[in-house]
């Protein structure tokens, strides 16, 4: 009798053994009572009765799965491979057991339907350069159906997005072309500009003969640094050059502007246009006064 009494007692002891498990601070354990719910373990060690009792654990942390490629026609009808990750956790592990079979699995699938949903709604320029808010609309899509079953889906993610090789290199082409317009308007701009600080330039050195002749001298000391040789006359002075230039162009645009009459009878020739063209002659003859006169001190020289 003793023996079937020290039996009973070891069989109690080893059964009671047999339901200690140990829940971690990230699980939530379930304690079914003859495929009753019939409450929830807290983290720890805690004691269930094997047989008449199950205890089923299920990990609250953040989890995430990877969407294999999926291949989506967008709606301008590009064939696409779509690769994305979703983030997702259990708030309700009640729900999570009772409402679904398999709530990794559940959430998966649901994620690729929605995936596919959103992106044959969506152009393919909407989809590369707007991949953030199509991934947010399929995230919003898959949380409304995940919270019935106790999920809560923080990120979905498009990873990439593989395009066929014609269309990649439709795309290369345009932003190369791209590229090239925004050359060529920066470029335009640039010259734009430079023309207009040549201008003002110019303006202002034509008021400042002293800073003209400072601007030759720079110019002669430029030239001198290459093998280049030239003769540049040092003694004539600026003003008078510029002067005689400035009158012979007046005149000849005089000249042009007002051409002759012609008077019946004989040929007449306008008095004032005769004046300036007179004039021009002269600063002509000048002009070549002093080249001969340079020509000269070179000469002796």
């Amino acid at each position: 009798m003793s023996l079937v009494l020290v039996l009973l007692a070891v069989f109690a002891v080893a059964y009671l053994l047999s339901g200690l498990r140990q829940i971690n601070q990230w699980e939530a354990a379930l304690r079914f009572t003859f495929g009753k719910l019939t409450g929830r373990a807290s983290p720890g060690v805690t004691m269930y009765l094997p047989g008449i009792q199950e205890l089923r654990r299920i990990d609250t942390r953040m989890k995430n799965r990877d969407l294999l490629q999926q291949m989506v026609i967008t709606r301008d009808n590009v064939t696409t491979m779509v690769d994305a990750v979703v983030y997702y956790r259990v708030v309700d592990p009640e729900k999570a057991t009772l409402a679904v079979e398999n709530y990794e699995t559940a959430m998966k699938d649901r994620a690729k339907v929605v995936l596919r949903d959103v992106v044959g709604e969506t152009r393919l320029d909407e989809l590369l350069s707007h991949r953030e808010e199509v991934a947010a609309k399929v995230r919003a899509q898959v949380e409304a159906v995940a919270a019935a079953w106790g999920l809560h889906v923080e990120m979905i993610g498009l990873q990439d997005i593989a395009l066929p090789p014609q269309m990649q290199e439709v795309l290369a082409k345009g932003a190369i072309a791209e590229r090239d317009r925004r050359y060529v308007v920066i470029k335009s701009e640039a010259d734009v500009e430079s023309a207009k600080n040549f201008a003002e330039a110019a303006s202002i050195l034509a008021r400042s003969p002293g800073a003209m002749e400072l601007r030759r001298f720079e110019a002669l000391a430029n030239l001198s640094q290459g093998n280049t040789k030239v003769i540049f006359d040092l003694a004539k002075p600026y003003d008078d050059v510029r002067h005689a230039a400035a009158a012979m162009a007046e005149a000849a645009a005089t000249v042009e502007a007002k051409p002759v009459r012609v008077q019946e009878g004989h040929r007449a020739v306008d008095a004032e246009a005769q004046r300036e063209a007179e004039a021009a002659l002269e600063a002509d003859a000048a002009l070549e006064e002093q080249r001969t006169a340079r020509r000269g001190r070179m000469g002796g020289a």
